[in-house]
């Protein structure tokens, strides 16, 4: 059995109350903040991207959490309209209820001089570095190191024109 229950906004005695509330004889309980990237919502948000900000992506985790503009356009590959991709994808997920109001773009640009210098996954090194959840999640739907981009054949994700991209 799986129940999710979504608190935005608890105080800590709030979370702790409903922590202790919903504790079962073996059960597992966990919180997730609204803030931050797991595992599934990775999986879900990479499903829902336009095939060009998929390549992006991979190629920027497997960059240690950043790429530069030129490597991303090797091959003669274009980057207008794929960038975009990632804040529109997060923002109709939010709308629609498939992830929190507090969870962050992972990707940010960096323009210097109105060109696009690379691009990175922010929080590196703190405690909201996304880089590991990313490599965790896309390592486990078998997409790191292989080349596939789009969604698995097994998992039934929707294809990127759901989301207006």
């Amino acid at each position: 059995m799986k129940i999710t229950i979504t608190v935005e906004n608890p105080t800590p005695e709030a979370l702790e109350k409903l922590l202790a509330l919903a504790a079962m004889p073996a059960a597992v309980v966990t919180a997730v903040p609204d803030d931050r990237w797991t595992a599934e919502r990775v999986c879900s948000y990479y499903d829902r991207l336009p095939p060009r900000a998929q390549q992006i992506l991979l190629q920027v985790v497997e960059g240690e959490g950043e790429c530069g503009a030129e490597e991303l356009k090797a091959n003669g590959r274009n980057l207008r309209g794929s960038t975009g991709a990632f804040r529109r994808v997060l923002t109709e997920g939010k709308r629609t209820g498939l992830w929190p109001d507090g969870l962050p773009v992972p990707l940010v640009s960096h323009i210097v001089g109105g060109q696009l210098k690379k691009l990175e996954m922010p929080g590196r090194g703190t405690e909201y570095d996304v880089l590991p959840v990313f490599r965790e999640g896309l390592g486990k739907a078998g997409h790191l190191g292989t080349g596939v981009v789009g969604p698995r054949e097994d998992s039934g994700a929707a294809s990127s024109s759901a989301v207006g991209a």
